[in-house]
């Protein structure tokens, strides 16, 4: 069994969900990445698998609900685990991230209103990611470069 990295940490007394997850890693021509905004933080796009589907196919979905993009997925970049506390479900998870490398192949429109699609650069997007595993997985994107 593989040992993944872990991100966070899990507070005594809480019970875990544990929920499969996959993320993208999408460049603009620029090299900046693609970074949502939303009430809850800055993240990569991305989110909580839905039964049945493959990571590749989960950031397909949701980088077309959060920024309206099309991406081809590509490269498996890394695997984490991220413990985190979402104020919006108020429920404690254990994810397990998958983080895709997808090209951006075209746009349509976004369902997700409340995210914000922003390009920052490697380092602003260092600086400014609210999951220690997504700054992790776009640091080691760019190491494998």
């Amino acid at each position: 069994m593989v040992s993944l990295p872990v991100f966070g940490n899990r507070v005594e007394g809480h019970a875990y969900v544990r929920r499969p997850s996959a993320y993208a890693l999408v460049r603009n021509t620029a090299g900046e990445f693609a970074i949502v905004r939303t009430p809850h933080g800055c993240f990569l796009p991305g989110g909580g698998m839905d039964s049945g589907e493959t990571p590749q196919e989960t950031v397909v979905r949701e980088v077309m609900e959060e920024c309206g993009f099309i991406v081809k997925p590509g490269t498996v970049v890394g695997q984490a685990i991220q413990f985190v506390y979402s104020t919006e479900e108020e429920e404690y998870f254990e994810k397990v991230c998958v983080f895709v490398e997808a090209e951006l192949v075209g746009t349509t429109t976004k369902s997700e209103d409340d995210h914000e699609l922003h390009w920052l650069t490697m380092a602003q997007a260092l600086d400014c990611l609210s999951h220690e595993s997504h700054r992790w997985a776009a640091g080691h994107l760019d190491r494998a470069r």
